[in-house]
């Protein structure tokens, strides 16, 4: 492993991680300890910017890439992807190797659209979390595990970065789901040269695996991985399997 870390080094001068909904930016100091050279990992507070911008995403990443100038390598998770897709659009010059995990265009199903959330989930995500954030959360933490094998002992890792999250920063998980309810990434930055990565659990409620079609008629030079029995949240789940898969992109020559 530390052979790997080290090729990391020499290759990238600063690698950001960006989580997802429901948790902060420690969701991936574990993985990033185990796997990757810590000194050059920046782990993004997602909700200091959008709170920042209002929710406005493509301002959000300008203030990303004008705060962290040397990133060349971002390592983005589910909601978190959003934001990596607008540094995509706005860092073209820049260089910046892009791997998106758990991602989808759009969260919501609609008419055309059959993948994601029903309206109704999001909902009933918005009343629990008025009645009880603890709660909503926990609920929240055994969808995003699927029908991952090991449930019952994963959700005893995960639920400990509920604690994390404090009540006041409940406005910013509102905030979130209406970014989840509202932005639709179907028809954004369609490219054939792009070469990001894109990886995935077999067993993700939340993102189907089936979305590799889509992305693969919009991007058909990209690399797509759907880990075997793996969850909405693989790099927690099936660390060596994920870290894998990320090594062999982010090492290619």
């Amino acid at each position: 492993m530390i052979d790997y870390k080290d090729k990391i080094r020499e290759k990238y001068k600063k690698i950001l991680f960006v989580h997802g909904w429901g948790f902060n930016y420690e969701i991936w100091e574990d993985f990033a300890k185990s796997y990757m050279p810590l000194e050059k990992c920046i782990f993004l507070n997602l909700y200091d910017y959008l709170e920042y911008s209002d929710g406005d995403m493509h301002q959000a990443a300008q203030k990303v890439l004008d705060d962290h100038p040397k990133i060349d390598l971002v390592i983005s998770w589910s909601l978190g992807c959003y934001l990596a897709k607008e540094i995509e659009v706005a860092s073209k010059e820049r260089h910046i190797k892009l791997v998106y995990v758990s991602y989808t265009p759009k969260f919501t199903q609609s008419e055309n659209w059959e993948y994601g959330f029903e309206q109704k989930t999001i909902d009933e995500l918005k009343e629990n979390l008025d009645k009880d954030f603890t709660k909503a959360l926990k609920n929240f933490y055994l969808l995003i595990l699927g029908d991952f094998k090991s449930k019952k002992s994963m959700y005893k890792k995960i639920i400990t970065h509920l604690r994390l999250i404090k009540e006041s920063e409940i406005k910013n998980l509102y905030l979130g789901l209406k970014i989840i309810e509202e932005l639709d990434y179907r028809n954004f930055c369609k490219s054939k040269k792009v070469e990001n990565l894109y990886i995935y659990g077999d067993k993700d409620l939340i993102t189907s695996p089936s979305i590799k079609k889509f992305i693969k008629k919009l991007e058909p030079s990209s690399e797509i991985n759907i880990l075997s029995e793996s969850s909405h949240i693989p790099f927690i789940t099936n660390p060596e399997d994920f870290f894998k898969v990320l090594k062999n992109h982010i090492l290619a020559i």
